[in-house]
């Protein structure tokens, strides 16, 4: 066929020498000809030879995750620390959620006011003015208010310095731990850096608090007349995947805008379809290409991407020779039912997904887990190798030879004391007696006498 493609290449280029020289008929003829092997042997596209491909991301630095997992499905420098701007405010908006109550008042000062920069964005707030915490929030989240931020941060923890405490420790229990937060809007300061990895994970966490979502996926929100705003404001979302535009996607669930002229364009991003939750994060962007890249992420992860189910019993087969082989055993037995998930590449085999493992030692007082590390046999370009982990725990009592947990040494002791009050109440009565019937014989003894 290779040969019959040749001869057709030939004959098209050498047709405006012969075409002068052939009657209609041929003519009529030879196109016919060409019609049938063109459609018997079609020209490959681009596309027919790589069916398929990774997404094209302008930005500087991106990452694509499963929200259920945790699974990283693209990364582009995903742990270079840059400037978030004012995605730094999903993290605001859930400590002020996990912290405050949605009606409490907050009571802007003159510092939460005035301190922002000058052209930043706000929501004009004065100082002493009172707006609800759930006001605040929706200000934060929508139109990006700094002020608003602020006065989030006081409310909860009493300064915007005692608040990046809160921002730094609440980071690293979503498994943020290359991100340092000082401030609550992402307004530029040199300290104040996260990585697209550690905003993804910052989001699966808020992700899974339903007042956050729905403060997350609110297009237009309105904050009624206050002790000092006469006229009620009228809040919408920045994020244009939202709303009916260029650039809306079907799917999206909520998303976080930022920007300043140091760290350009950021912007995260939930969608979903069908059980599949997907997060976007893409940082240090031009104009518009926070979009583009976000929608081409999404495009990759919905159309390209099978979940697949694993056992880890049927897949591990603990190591000849190890002393830990039979612990192993007994561990996997233990969760023999267990079975997790991963989202693999529609051109890679679930085949080609190996688990590695190492035990894990909670303490002294209780037996070692299972922790497994997932990834691909063989790294490739469409799809991040590195799967994750999944933790199996150790249910079983401590060998013999190891220390009893607490709980246990408790009731030893419990039952210890228990007996031993016991046993010396039957003593001090067995004493008693023998003292009432001596006394008593003592007795007996003198009236004889």
């Amino acid at each position: 066929m290779k040969f019959v493609n040749q001869v057709v290449q030939n004959y098209v280029g050498n047709t405006h020498i012969t075409a002068v020289k052939m009657k209609q008929p041929a003519r009529v003829f030879i196109a016919v000809l060409l019609a049938v092997l063109i459609a018997v042997n079609p020209v490959q596209t681009n596309a027919e030879q790589e069916p398929y491909q990774t997404p094209q991301i302008v930005s500087e630095a991106a990452v694509l995750m499963d929200a259920k997992t945790g699974q990283v499905l693209y990364q582009k420098n995903m742990h270079t620390q840059m400037y978030p701007a004012s995605i730094t405010k999903i993290l605001t908006v859930l400590l002020g959620i996990e912290n405050g109550r949605l009606q409490d008042k907050v009571t802007m000062s003159r510092e939460a006011v005035f301190s922002i920069t000058r052209g930043s964005s706000h929501i004009a707030l004065t100082d002493g003015e009172e707006i609800t915490l759930e006001q605040a929030l929706y200000a934060a989240m929508l139109p990006s208010a700094n002020d608003a931020s602020n006065g989030i941060a006081e409310h909860i923890s009493g300064s915007i310095e005692d608040f990046a405490v809160l921002m730094n420790k609440r980071a690293r229990e979503a498994g943020a731990i290359n991100s340092n937060f000082v401030n609550p809007h992402g307004l530029h300061d040199e300290e104040h850096v996260s990585t697209a990895y550690d905003m993804a994970m910052i989001t699966r966490a808020a992700l899974r608090n339903d007042t956050f979502r729905q403060i997350f996926g609110t297009v237009r929100y309105t904050i009624p007349p206050t002790n000092k705003q006469p006229e009620a404001r009228d809040l919408w979302s920045e994020h244009r995947m939202l709303t009916t535009n260029r650039f809306y996607y079907e799917g999206v669930i909520g998303g976080k805008t930022g920007y300043t002229s140091v760290s350009q364009n950021t912007l995260v991003t939930a969608a979903k379809r069908g059980d599949r939750e997907l997060i976007a994060v893409v940082m240090k962007s031009q104009a518009y290409g926070v979009y583009t890249d976000t929608i081409a992420l999404f495009d990759y992860g919905f159309e390209q991407f099978t979940e697949a189910s694993f056992v880890p019993a049927e897949m591990i087969k603990p190591s000849r020779g190890r002393g830990d082989t039979q612990l192993v055993a007994d561990i996997l037995n233990q969760n023999k039912d267990t079975v997790f998930t991963r989202l693999i590449h529609n051109s890679i085999s679930p085949a080609d997904v190996s688990v590695d493992y190492r035990l894990v030692n909670k303490s002294q007082n209780q037996p070692p887990d299972l922790q497994l590390s997932i990834r691909l046999k063989t790294a490739g370009n469409l799809q991040y190798a590195d799967l994750g982990s999944v933790y199996l725990f150790n249910f079983d009592m401590p060998q013999e030879g190891k220390s009893r947990p607490a709980w246990l040494g408790y009731i030893v002791m419990a039952f210890k004391v228990l007996l031993y009050t016991i046993l010396g109440i039957i003593a001090l009565l067995f004493m008693l007696r023998w003292c009432i019937r001596t006394h008593r014989m003592l007795k007996h003894k003198r009236i004889r006498a």
